[in-house]
Order: C-alpha cells, then structure tokens, then sequence
C-alpha cells in the first residue's frame, strides 16, 4: 500500500513538472515595464492604426500612428497613455477606454519597428523665414517664453504662421506657429483648439497660457497656449 501511494504521488509530481514546463515554453519573458498585446482586431484610419487585442488581462483597445500591424501576432509596448471615452471622429467611433502609444514592436525587448513613432509624440519644431507684425495687445513668443512664469494661467492674445497641424488628438487639435521672435531658442508656441487651420495660414488666437504641460508618453511641454478661440480668418501670406 505504501509502495502504491509513494507511485502515485512520483507520477502526479512527474506530470505537474510536465505541465509547468510546457507552460514555461509557450511563454515570453516580458522585459520590466512592458506590456504584450494579442491583436484580434485591427481599424485603419487616415491618421491612426486602432489595435483590439488581449494583455492577459483583458481585452483592451490601442492606438498607434498608421503602420503594418498583423492580427493574430503579439507586439510589445511601454508608456501606454490611457483616454477614456475617446471619439474618433475619422472611424466616428467612441472607445470607453483606449491606450495611444509612441511605440510598438513585434520583439520583446528589441527597438521599436520602423515608422512606429506616434503623433502623440513631441515633434521637433523647424523654424521658417517669417516675420509677424501684430498689435501692442498681441504678446509675442519671444516674451511669452521670456515672461512665462509672469503670464502663466493669464489670457493673451498671439499671432502667427501655422507650420503644423495636427487634427482630433487627445480630443483637440494641435497648432504650431511662428511670428520670427524667440527666447533661447525657443521659438516654436503649440496651441490648443477646437478649431482647423491650414500650414502656411497667419493666425491670430486667445488662449490661456499653461506651463509645464505633461501629457504622459514624452508629449511635454514648457508653454502651451491652451483651449484657444481663433480670432481671425487670414489666409496664408
């Protein structure tokens, strides 16, 4: 009887070691800080790669800047900045709850896979040849950047050439302007708005001045001009 029970319990202790070894060959070593996804689902839009997958966790959606992904693959990614109640207006479609990511890769602890660079990443600015004349109520980059800490959460009036747009991020839009001023090589002020402009296009808006800005995912910023109502309606000169 002895001899049977110690048999029995070498087989089950056999089979159990079995069992966590086959389980330890279907899984991946997930480096520190990040997260896998499964895709089961995948919704392209002009702008934006919308990703259905599982986490292991649950089923979760992401967005990534428009690239190749495969359903039925597991990718890899980091820094996920969750939206809640996020409309798409290109796909009009609202997620309860959706992760935009600067990058995803198809390798666990590999770079990231080319083109994968999100908008909602902080762009480099380039300055461009521009020269704004604006009105004594008008305030300029250079003294916005100068005078920020005096300005912050104050109302103020700016002018200047649209050099980037970008449409519906974090529920708003993205504007870069210029007007040929700058303070330490700062000469480049983001606005927020619900409203479109064209690249090229003189601008005149009114915002409230927010500094250090910190969105999450490497999307930060020194000064922003935020919810900004634009004032004129100047085409590009």
């Amino acid at each position: 009887m002895k001899n049977l029970l110690l048999s029995c319990l070498f087989i089950t202790a056999i089979l159990l070691s079995a069992c966590k070894n086959e389980k330890q060959s279907n899984s991946i070593d997930i480096p520190d800080g990040k997260e896998k996804i499964k895709v089961t689902e995948l919704i392209n839009g002009n702008t934006y790669t919308y990703i259905k997958g599982n986490n292991e966790n649950s089923e979760i959606w992401v967005a990534i800047r428009k690239q190749p992904i495969e359903i039925g693959k597991t990718y890899f990614y980091k820094n996920a900045l969750p939206m809640k109640d996020f409309h798409s207006k290109e796909l009009d479609k609202t997620f309860p709850l959706i992760y935009f990511l600067n990058s995803i890769s198809s390798e666990p602890s590999g770079k990231a896979d080319p083109h994968s660079k999100s908008q909602m990443k902080k762009p480099n600015a380039v300055k461009v040849e521009v020269d704004i004349e604006a009105g004594d109520d008008f305030t300029n980059i250079q003294n916005i950047f100068k005078n920020k800490d005096e300005l912050v959460n104050s109302v103020i009036k700016v002018k200047g050439k649209v050099t980037k747009f970008n449409e519906n991020i974090l529920n708003r839009n993205w504007i870069h302007i210029q007007d040929g001023t700058e303070h330490n090589g700062n000469f480049d002020l983001t606005i927020t708005s619900t409203q479109k402009v064209s690249i090229g296009e003189i601008v005149e808006f009114k915002g409230v001045l927010i500094t250090d800005k910190d969105f999450g995912a490497g999307y930060k910023y020194d000064v922003l001009l935020e919810n900004a109502e634009r004032l004129n309606n100047t085409k590009s000169q």
